[in-house]
């Protein structure tokens, strides 16, 4: 199958797609920690969208890249951007998530996902149909194409018990770098350095 990768759009369509893929790459289980129950998940995918709506966070339709087939269906989305810019960027998050969901985020409390000295892959979600096709190494090299003038590594993390993933970005190229926390998870970080 071919596909077409394109900026995202400020549209319902590709906010509501980006929602669906940071739900599905944080996982169910954290995702259902900040619903708080499984009738309240519907709220975390309404403050993703919301989220992916504004310029102003992580998770902006700005950040974002979708891979489209050939009828247009959105088949996979990658979110990346300037490490440098977390703080600032998931303030919204931060807002929004205490706000509707009643978590109590702290900034100052926060561990840092990314560093200052990386672009950050926050999000690479390939969807299920579309599984298998290369389509996640398409959007790693769309995001590095992105960001190429920045002259920063690309930087990812991605949990232990993920061994599919991890070898993909093996393929790519990144190497371990570290650890770093994720939602109360040690994750293996790596980095796509030039050797």
């Amino acid at each position: 199958m071919r596909f077409h990768i394109v900026p995202a759009r400020n549209n319902e369509e590709h906010t509501a797609m980006i929602a669906c893929a940071i739900v599905e790459a944080i996982g169910q289980d954290i995702a259902l920690g900040l619903a708080g129950s499984p009738d309240r998940i519907p709220l975390v995918y309404g403050v993703f969208a919301s989220l992916a709506g504004r310029e102003d966070t992580q998770y902006s339709y700005r950040n974002a890249l979708v891979a489209l087939d050939s009828d247009d269906e959105i088949a996979g989305i990658i979110i990346s951007y300037d490490g440098a810019r977390l703080r600032e960027l998931r303030k919204a998050f931060i807002e929004l998530a205490n706000n509707v969901l009643g978590t109590d985020f702290d900034e100052a409390t926060l561990a840092e996902e990314t560093s200052p000295d990386e672009i950050y892959l926050d999000t690479l979600c390939v969807f299920d149909r579309y599984r298998g096709q290369g389509l996640g190494g398409k959007l790693i090299e769309a995001a590095a194409k992105r960001h190429k003038a920045s002259g920063k590594p690309l930087g990812l993390l991605v949990d232990h018990d993920n061994p599919g993933a991890r070898n993909l970005y093996v393929k790519m190229g990144f190497k371990p770098v570290g650890e770093r926390p994720f939602a109360g998870t040690m994750m293996e970080h790596m980095q796509l350095l030039d050797d």
